[in-house]
Formats: structure tokens, C-alpha cells, sequence
């Protein structure tokens, strides 16, 4: 059965549409209900002239006289003929462009155009359907994205989601999810574009949301757009320095700075440690904050969260719920009105001092505070890398648990590459900004009490957060994480390439160092033995930055070493250099084992030796030359062996060892024999057969 197509001549023939409202009616629903086969591409064009003719904003148009359900009925008709990108390209010129936006409630200046009409409400139906045909264009068709900038759209969105108000809870994390989507797209690519959106106010709507929302799943999907949206204004913003790595000026500016709290509010909040969206965003745009020193006293601060439910992140569960939360957003958030807190860094009822607050000029409100974190929040130097180091347990145990290696087939069809280098560069950040966290990080990954004897194998094939990153150093078929995890590790050893080495050995360390130029072992190093071991000055430095735990954070505990310097040094000392295991001492355990007669024994027999060589006329000891007192030492030794020797106790010993000897060959003569008999027997039986 053919279906009939839709022509544009059955809704553009309808005389007077602004009042034959039921044929109207009629024509939309068919087009709404139509599939996308029953529309040609032509009629398409057609029917989207039609109808976006009927929604221009001026003061007499046809849509001001119909019903809210025709008006809806409308837009809803433009949304389902724009889903295809082939036939609306019609949407893209200029006059279309600007009705959409005036639908959809976007601020601009285009009200002085029309006076008379009055501006949509950003909560009504009405205004969705037309945040989603922007959005649907604006993915569809790059073009519109540049059309949209052009026609103040970077503007408007900064405007719109810095007067949005969370008054009208009904359909507010679809606005603001539209709002996020708009506002990375027309960003793409688009420096002026993040420049023009910061002087509108929109980081301080930002900071405002992010202060306000609640880590539930009715929140998680306007979140993760506001997340993306954030990541590509700090990237794309036109700063005045360039980061340059050689010089260590990094590209920042300090309207960003009040960003920082929000997000680690953001990052601790979140009750999973699963490596999924909206934790992913977020691990993604602190990347790219600095660890300045204006800023460390707020990474070193864990803020105040509401108590959040803990969502299960098993393997079995995590991916059940990570379609859930990418799946609800509709519901209202929860939160409360942001403008009770503006202008403050901190949380509702929370106190700061006049001097955290500044207000920003040409600024309709106060600008967060960003030297200082809120007053409620806990100082914790090692809850950031903490929790990203648990993160990354998480996540080896979910889709890597041990003994798969990086290599293997990830499940679920995700690409490592994508997923763990940036959680592993931001911990890499931590290090490289905060002494104290290098020296924990240090102390967790490699111990001094470290087992580092072979019986209990190679560093990189056993269980942990060591043998993760050791194995992720290693792998072949992901070079970012690989990169990634040796620059951590290079960190975390302060950038010494014989530390690194004597660390993990030269076989893991070998990717890294030729990464930073070193295509061979690099030299010993020679260092003087302190009296503290690093595990007492990771003790020390833990102490004094927490004087009080945090209950925010998760704790770790870190054993104080047992053994001193000195044992340390030592130990270093007889690593394998290309594994980072202790060699055996082979010499020294069998001297250990041996009794003090086989002790005897031996030294009897090197006296013997030397005797002989003292007899050689060309070889020959000389002990005439000797210090005073070694003389009458040797000589004493000398013939203390000769009294042995001519006593035959030698002989005795020498016969005693061959009697043993002879003993073992005949026992084990005797065992092959016996073996030779059954298997003899064996093979009679098996012949008979």
C-alpha cells in the first residue's frame, strides 16, 4: 500500500488561516504525524516558508489570533519537517532565523523591531518547541551555526541563561539542557563567540547554576551540557597570553576563576565514581583550570554537599544506570532560587569576609569571589587526587578488572583513549601544583614497603593502582593513555629519570623516557641519605595540611615506614635496573644457609688454593710488604692450615664429600632404573592388550 504525499499546496490553498483554524489544525497534524518519506524534499522547503511566514514576530501576524494548541500545533509541524537536513535549508536565512529566536524566548536586541509584540515566556511550551528547532538546526546544518552567531546568537543565549529564573520548576532542566546545547554549538570554532557570551554575564549564570543543582538524575542531563558548554568557552576564549609549556604561562583569565568551586562542588557531589557523564565533563573543564597560586587554596578545599544517595557502580549496575541518567531530564530540578547566594562564592548560609567579594564592573550583579573558598568547606590537600585515584581503581575494576590488560577488548564498545587520559592528566595537574600531593601520590603507588622480592613477580603484572598504570605505560594499541600514564608516573618522580628508573625499572620507564628525549638508561645517581624517610615527610606534610579529617573525602591511610634511610638506600641499591625487583643474592643466601663446619670446609679449601699459588715461583703471595701486625696474622693463619693439612683432616673432609657424592649418583642410578622397570611393565600391559 503506497502512502500519499503531503503537497504544501493543501495548507498554502487554505484561504484566511487565521481564522479557518480546524483545516489549519487539520494540515499540521498531518504534517506532525507524517513520516519522513511521505514529505518531499521541495514540499518540505514549501511548507516551512508557509508556516514560518505565519510565525513572523510582527504586529499582525496570523499565529497572534490563533489558540495556544495551533500555535504549539505550529512549531511542533516545523520541528518534525526540520529533522531532516535535506529540503530545510530554507530555515537557515536570516528572517527565519530571527522568528525562531523570537519563540524561543532568546534575549536579543530585535524587541526594539517590533515594541508592540510582547517577548515569549521562556517556561511555556511553546518556547521548547522552538529552543529544540534551533538546536535540531543548529546540529544538522554547520552553516546554521555561523548564520546564528551572526544573527547575536552567542548573545542572546548568555542573556537568557543569565535572566533565567528556576521560579516555574516544570520543564526548567529541558531549558536549560536546550540553553547548553545552543550555547556550545554556536561556540564551536568561534573565539569572538565565548568572547561575547563572558562579557554577557555568562559565567556568573554558570556559577549560579552550578551552585544550585543537585547531583540527581533529573539534573544530570542539563549538567552535562552546561559542562560542555563551560569546557568550550575555556577553551576557546581569546586570551592575551598564549600557554606556552617552555615559559610555564598557561592561558587563563581571572572571570574564570569563580568557576573552580562550583566544579569541585560539582566533582565531589557526584555519588558516583563511575567514569561516566556528567563526571566526565567535569573531570574534562578542571583539566583546563590552572594551579596557580591564587587558586590552590580553593583546589586544597572540599566544599560542603548536600548528603547525596551513593549509587551503586558495580559492573552488573553501572551501565543500567548510566542509560538512566542519560535518559532523564525532564523532571524539575529540585533546587532552590539562585539568587538567594549571588554574589558569593560559597553556599547558601554560608559567611565569607567583605574582602572575597568583588563585584565586576558593567555587571547587573555581583561577580563570585575567587582568592578564597566558601567558609564551609574542608582543607584537604589529598582529596582531589584521592578520589580520581579511586576513580581510576573504579574504573580497571569495572571494564578492566585483573589480569586483562589495556590491550584487551573493552566492553560496552568504549575506546580507551577516550575515557582515561584525561583523568589521568588532571592527576598529573595535582601533582605538578602541590608538593604534598606528589609525596602522598608517591607514597601510595610506590611504598617503601613496597615487595619488591621476585617471588612476588614484576611490578607491572600485579594487582593495584601500580600495576594499572604500569600496564597502561606498556600497552600498544593506545598511545594518549600510554603518554598520559607516563607523564604521571614522570611526576610523580619529580621529572628524575634515574628516580623513575630505580622507581619501576628501565622496561616500563623506556616509553617515557624516549617521550622526553632519553633513547637510553639514564646515568646513576649519586644523593645524600637523609635522616627522614619519604613516608615520615609524607606523614608530616598530611598532618599539617589536615588537622582535621574531612568526612567529604574518602581516607586513605598511609603506613609509616619501618625500616631507616640507610636500609632504604640499600635496598635501591640492589634493584634489578630493568625491572625495579631486588636481584637475589645468590652468594650471600647460600653463605647464610651453610653450618659452620661447611663454612670451615670452604675456607680450608681456599688455603689450599693459596698454598699452591705461594708454591708457583711465578705467582706467588707476598706477604712481606704487609702493614705492621698483618704479617704475624697471615703467618698464624698459615700455620694454623698447614697443622690441618699434614694432620689429614683435609683428606678426611675431601673423603667425605666423595662418599656423599657417590652416594647421590647411586640413589639417583637406582631411581632411573626403577622408572625404566615400570615403564617397562607399562608397555608389556599396554601390548597384551
Amino acid at each position: 500500500m503506497s502512502i500519499k504525499s503531503l503537497t504544501a499546496s493543501s495548507y498554502g490553498s487554505i484561504e484566511n488561516r487565521r481564522y479557518a483554524l480546524d483545516r489549519v489544525r487539520g494540515e499540521l497534524n498531518a504534517i506532525a504525524e507524517a513520516p519522513p518519506t511521505q514529505v518531499h524534499p521541495t514540499e518540505r522547503e514549501i511548507f516551512l516558508n508557509y508556516i514560518l511566514s505565519d510565525l513572523d514576530p510582527k504586529e499582525d501576524a496570523i499565529w497572534r489570533d490563533w489558540p495556544s494548541d495551533v500555535y504549539l500545533l505550529a512549531l511542533t509541524a516545523v520541528k518534525c519537517l526540520g529533522r531532516n537536513p535535506v529540503g530545510s535549508e530554507t530555515m537557515l536565512s536570516s528572517n527565519h532565523i530571527s522568528t525562531l529566536m523570537f519563540h524561543s524566548a532568546l534575549s536579543s536586541d530585535d524587541s526594539t523591531k517590533f515594541p508592540t509584540v510582547v517577548v515569549q515566556s521562556l517556561t511555556s511550551p511553546q518556547t521548547g518547541e522552538a529552543l529544540k528547532i534551533l538546536a535540531n538546526m543548529l546540529v544538522l546544518h554547520p552553516a546554521g551555526r555561523t548564520k546564528f552567531f551572526e544573527a547575536a546568537g552567542a548573545v542572546a543565549v548568555a542573556r537568557t541563561l543569565s535572566e533565567s529564573s528556576t521560579q516555574d520548576e516544570e520543564g526548567h532542566a529541558e531549558k536549560l539542557f536546550l540553553l547548553g546545547r545552543l550555547g556550545f554549538l554556536v561556540l564551536v570554532e568561534r573565539a569572538e563567540a565565548a568572547r561575547q557570551m563572558v562579557d554577557n554575564d555568562v559565567v556568573d549564570a554558570l556559577v549560579q547554576i552550578f551552585m544550585s543543582a543537585s547531583v540527581y538524575p533529573d539534573s544530570l542531563l542539563y549538567l552535562s551540557e552546561l559542562l560542555k558548554l563551560t569546557n568550550a568557552l575555556l577553551q576557546l576564549y581569546p586570551y592575551e597570553q598564549v600557554c606556552d609549556a617552555t615559559t610555564g604561562v598557561e592561558a587563563w583569565n581571572e572571570k574564570f576563576d569563580c568557576l573552580l568551586y562550583p566544579l569541585l562542588r560539582l566533582f565531589y557531589a557526584t555519588p558516583t565514581v563511575d567514569l561516566s557523564p556528567p563526571l566526565t565533563q567535569i573531570i574534562n573543564t578542571l583539566l583546563l583550570v590552572p594551579f596557580n597560586t591564587r587558586l590552590l587554596p580553593i583546589w586544597t578545599s572540599v566544599p560542603e554537599c548536600p548528603n547525596f544517595p551513593q549509587v551503586s557502580s558495580s559492573s552488573s549496575s553501572s551501565p543500567t544506570m548510566r542509560n538512566i541518567f542519560t535518559r532523564l531530564g525532564n523532571i524539575g530540578s529540585p533546587s532552590s532560587p539562585r539568587k538567594t547566594f549571588a554574589g558569593s562564592l560559597v553556599p547558601p548560609h554560608s559567611k565569607s569576609s567583605a574582602g572575597d567579594q568583588r563585584s565586576a564592573p558593567n555587571s547587573p550583579r555581583g561577580s563570585f569571589s575567587s582568592s578564597k573558598p566558601g567558609s564551609d568547606a574542608t582543607s584537604d590537600h589529598i582529596a582531589l587526587s584521592s578520589r580520581l585515584l579511586k576513580i581510576l581503581d573504579q574504573f580497571f575494576d569495572t571494564y578492566l578488572p585483573y589480569p586483562k590488560r589495556p590491550d584487551d577488548d573493552l566492553p560496552h564498545g568504549l575506546v580507551l583513549d577516550e575515557m582515561l587520559p584525561p583523568l589521568l592528566l588532571l592527576i598529573t595537574n595535582a601533582i605538578l601544583g602541590l608538593e604534598s600531593v606528589r609525596l602522598w601520590i608517591k607514597e601510595t603507588l610506590l611504598p617503601v614497603s613496597l615487595d619488591r622480592s621476585p617471588e612476588a613477580g614484576p611490578l607491572e603484572s600485579r594487582k593495584g593502582s601500580l600495576g594499572n598504570i604500569l600496564r597502561l605505560m606498556t600497552c600498544a594499541g593506545h598511545t594518549q593513555t600510554r603518554n598520559a600514564a607516563g607523564e604521571l608516573m614522570w611526576a610523580v618522580c619529580n621529572g628524575d629519570a634515574s628516580d623513575l628508573c630505580v622507581e619501576i625499572g628501565y622496561g616500563n620507564a623506556a616509553g617515557i623516557l624516549f617521550q622526553k628525549g632519553l633513547a637510553g638508561p639514564p646515568p646513576a645517581k649519586i644523593e645524600e641519605i637523609e635522616e627522614s624517610s619519604p613516608s615520615q615527610t609524607v606523614a608530616q606534610v598530611s598532618k599539617s595540611a589536615n588537622p582535621q579529617p574531612s568526612a567529604a573525602s574518602p581516607v586513605m591511610t598511609v603506613q609509616p615506614a619501618t625500616t631507616s634511610s640507610t636500609s632504604t638506600f640499600t635496598a635501591e641499591a640492589l634493584r634489578n635496573p630493568i625491572t625495579g625487583i631486588e636481584n637475589a643474592n645468590q652468594a650471600a643466601d647460600d653463605l647464610n644457609k651453610m653450618t659452620e663446619e661447611e663454612k670451615e670446609r670452604e675456607a680450608e679449601r681456599l688455603f689450599i688454593l693459596f698454598d699452591r699459588l705461594e708454591k708457583n715461583q711465578v705467582i706467588s703471595m707476598k706477604s712481606g710488604d704487609d702493614q705492621d701486625g698483618q704479617k704475624s696474622k697471615v703467618q698464624g693463619l698459615k700455620e694454623k692450615m698447614r697443622k690441618k693439612l699434614e694432620s689429614g683432616e683435609m683428606e678426611r673432609w675431601d673423603s667425605k664429600d666423595e662418599q656423599e657424592e657417590r652416594q647421590r649418583l647411586e640413589e639417583e642410578a637406582a631411581k632411573d632404573e626403577e622408572e625404566a622397570f615400570r615403564e617397562l611393565a607399562a608397555y608389556k600391559r599396554t601390548f597384551r592388550k
